[in-house]
């Protein structure tokens, strides 16, 4: 035997391993006769574990996957054991030191003559630090395409804020006795509009932190569509049809980002005007298979057949120069992705196009703030109310609602607020802000959970939004109630109500 005849299969396959070690690339292979299951040693590694530690085994596997993974795992691996084709998968796992990983999986199935199910081989590939450079990317590109909306989003916003300042003229003209129903009415609908659109720009401007709840998907869309309303608008008439699709579990700005990405790139196939000839159609239904789908169709120039296999590319655009990155699809793409799901498109030129996003769906409702539940319009006892709002004028406004039912005080720091109640001032209900300067309601939260936790509990939040990562994570983790602003006054003033009613 030569050198090289000795040397060729141990070098082989230390090759292999330092290959597999350098692509963070672990291998297993499954035999379903034995049930025997077969790990690399950098599989191992992927998973935090040191080679050989444990016997290789689906459920050890299972146990280190991300709980909010679990089912589609367990989907790819039921799929692997039934179809021929090639299944790739992005999931997380959990390592003991609590580290998160996101791995990439692909499996294929090879069957005997007889149709059964001979073997399935696999790969998992650590792809973190990718995922998060691509999800810093994905953000930068969800605030450029926020900002490339910056007009039409204040055109949506001083529309029904012109509507109010001429309610509000019409109401200082005329007392109160005189005011028809239908100006009230106009005036809430165009609170509304903005509510709706501010709602959105704080969805889709939170920090890219891959926190995933169970979603309604079309809430998710109505905030997009209120984003690109404008960008719709002048191009083509909107249809909906929901079809009540079921929960999905995802990340609501980049569920957004994908929605958003694809109602504008519908309305740039569009050119303005002539908008009551063109349409864009938003539909959602669930398929055969219990998935949620979104698809997205526009009456648009269509995409040529000889750049449709590109368009999920990077960087790839048809754009003039300027006017787009060419990574909006390419952000979708990996986005539908990373959640266990498909996005597809079929598109015929001067006929338009149409892109289905297909997710699988969740169980567990959509997460809700508490509520105070329906209004209760009963006046009952007197109580003591602290209102807690840099914002003077609206905590003024606050204090002349609730004063004819309740004592009512006001500070504008939470600072002040603590002063008072560490002096033994007591209060049955404290309207607070969230996002103040020096202190805010978070630090007081906090405060008086140790100083008076009775206090602590008492608290009613009221906020513009909760930016921040801290803030948001707070308002997850707490039983208080919260209401954004610009608020249901009457179920406000029910949830003072019931803290009134429930003092000790």
């Amino acid at each position: 035997m030569t050198v090289d005849e000795e040397y060729e299969p141990r070098g082989s396959r230390r090759l292999l391993e330092e290959v597999q070690a350098l692509a963070r690339l672990g291998i297993w292979e499954w035999n379903p006769v034995t049930n025997q299951l077969y790990w690399s040693d950098e599989l191992y590694q992927i998973l935090g574990l040191a080679p050989r530690a444990i016997a290789p085994s689906f459920e050890a596997l299972l146990a280190r996957v991300h709980p909010d993974d679990l089912v589609s795992v367990e989907h790819y691996f039921s799929r692997a054991r039934r179809e021929r084709c090639t299944l790739e998968l992005e999931y997380r796992i959990v390592r003991t030191t609590d580290e998160i990983r996101t791995l990439q999986a692909r499996a294929r199935s090879t069957f005997d003559e007889t149709g059964g199910l001979a073997r399935i081989v696999g790969t998992d590939r650590d792809i973190t630090e990718a995922r998060d450079r691509e999800a810093r990317l994905a953000f930068s590109d969800r605030m450029a395409s926020v900002g490339m909306l910056a007009g039409g989003v204040a055109h949506e916003i001083n529309n029904p804020l012109a509507t109010i300042a001429t309610h509000l003229a019409l109401i200082a003209e005329h007392p109160a006795p005189r005011i028809d129903d239908a100006v009230l009415g106009e005036a809430h609908a165009a609170v509304e509009r903005i509510r709706d659109v501010v709602r959105g720009l704080a969805a889709f401007s939170r920090a890219d932190e891959d926190h995933r709840d169970s979603l309604d998907v079309e809430r998710v869309l109505d905030l997009a569509i209120s984003m690109a309303g404008n960008e719709l608008r002048h191009r083509a008439r909107l249809l909906a049809q929901y079809g009540g699709p079921p929960c999905v579990r995802a990340n609501e700005a980049r569920l957004g980002h994908v929605f958003l990405n694809l109602l504008v790139n519908a309305a740039d196939a569009i050119p303005e005007g002539h908008a009551d000839h063109n349409e864009i159609c938003v539909a959602t239904r669930t398929d055969d298979a219990g998935w949620a789908v979104v698809e997205i169709r526009d009456s648009g120039a269509g995409i040529p057949r000889h750049i449709q296999g590109r368009i999920f590319d990077p960087f790839f655009t048809t754009k003039p120069l300027g006017e787009g990155s060419g990574l909006g699809l390419s952000i979708c793409h990996g986005i539908v992705r990373s959640l266990g799901g498909e996005i597809t498109f079929h598109s015929e030129v001067g006929k338009g196009s149409t892109f289905r996003v297909a997710l699988p769906p969740t169980a567990e409702p959509p997460r809700k703030r508490p509520s105070a539940g329906p209004p209760v319009c009963t006046i009952g006892q007197r109580g003591r109310v602290l209102i807690v709002d840099d914002e003077v004028a609206y905590a003024r406004a606050l204090r002349r609602l609730l004063a004819s039912e309740h004592d009512v005080a006001m500070v504008t720091s939470g600072h002040d607020a603590l002063a008072r109640l560490r002096t033994g001032e007591r209060f049955d209900a404290i309207l607070c802000d969230l996002m103040m300067p020096e202190m805010t309601g978070v630090d007081l939260h906090v405060a008086l959970s140790d100083l008076a936790p009775d206090q602590a509990e008492r608290i009613i939040f009221v906020t513009g939004a909760a930016f921040s990562p801290t803030s948001q994570h707070f308002l997850e983790n707490i039983t208080n109630l919260c209401f954004e602003k610009p608020c249901d006054l009457q179920e406000l003033r029910a949830a003072v109500r019931q803290r009134v009613a429930g003092r000790s």
